[in-house]
């Protein structure tokens, strides 16, 4: 599959949509008392940036599972019509352990899911926040348990004609030896990431974002947030930004050299 490179003109129309889009979710989220928080590149845009990382091709944001389970309703009346809200029940070939909202009328097809009748349109990432065990061995378990199923589910699921080297190969062999359903492996998946969901423990996990191992926080990460200034907007992020980006990034003040300041999705086909 041949990648798609934006140029800078169409990375700021991009982001331009996103912000409109991620206007809209603020304003549900204030108006009914949902906590969220930028995450990941999204985050490190707001506070190194103010705004969008200048390479970055979409935003990420989290909400603790009641939080997200109550959006995801309420979005089911008050989403503009401008958008649609993507989860394996609203789009049944979408596997994918976390939510996106996508834009109608664009097109950003991704080469992993590119061969899937799915919403290909622009989009914001919307991470569930599950309970990790208060016990330290049970814990270990639940993400050691995870881990497997989410490689296995990854390289059932994600088109083999997008990866490259050993990973194509060993995505091959387990896409086409191991029987067991793509969708009862993700469902396993979930099941796990859900296990502590109804004890209120000391830690949490983002277990299907894409740093899956740092992505361990205390629950007042999520519990606490304020507004923080992105893009001459006010959006939500954690009070604790600053243990979150050095538990993510390290030194995240630095900038990446200038060879790794690149989108981060690769893109098969595009249209706004």
């Amino acid at each position: 599959m041949s990648k798609k490179t934006l140029s800078s003109n169409e990375l700021k129309a991009i982001h331009s949509l996103e912000l409109e889009a991620l206007t809209v979710i603020d304003q549900i989220c204030r108006r009914h008392s949902i906590k969220y928080t930028l995450i990941d590149g999204s985050l490190l845009g707001a506070i190194r940036h103010n705004g969008f990382i200048p390479w970055d091709d979409d935003v990420d944001i989290a909400m603790l599972r009641d939080d997200l389970e109550k959006f995801k309703l309420i979005c089911k009346t008050e989403l503009p019509s401008k958008y649609f809200y993507q989860d394996m029940s609203t789009d049944p070939e979408y596997l994918y352990l976390f939510d996106k909202i996508r834009i109608n009328n664009t097109l950003f097809k991704e080469s992993y899911l590119a061969e899937y009748n799915i919403k290909h349109g622009v989009f914001i990432d919307i991470f569930p926040v599950d309970n990790v065990s208060d016990n330290k061995k049970e814990a270990k378990k639940q993400f050691n348990s995870f881990i497997f199923l989410r490689h296995m589910f990854m390289a059932k699921y994600l088109s083999v004609k997008a990866r490259k080297g050993k990973k194509k190969i060993i995505a091959g062999l387990i896409k086409y030896l191991i029987p067991n359903n793509t969708k009862k492996i993700r469902n396993k998946a979930f099941d796990i990431m859900c296990k502590y969901d109804k004890e209120k423990t000391k830690n949490v996990r983002i277990f299907p974002g894409p740093y899956v191992k740092k992505n361990v926080y205390c629950r007042k990460f999520f519990d606490e947030v304020e507004d923080h200034k992105f893009e001459n907007h006010n959006f939500l992020i954690s009070k604790y930004y600053e243990q979150m980006l050095v538990n993510d990034y390290g030194n995240w003040r630095e900038l990446p050299p200038k060879d790794q300041r690149v989108t981060r999705h690769d893109l098969v086909d595009f249209k706004l």
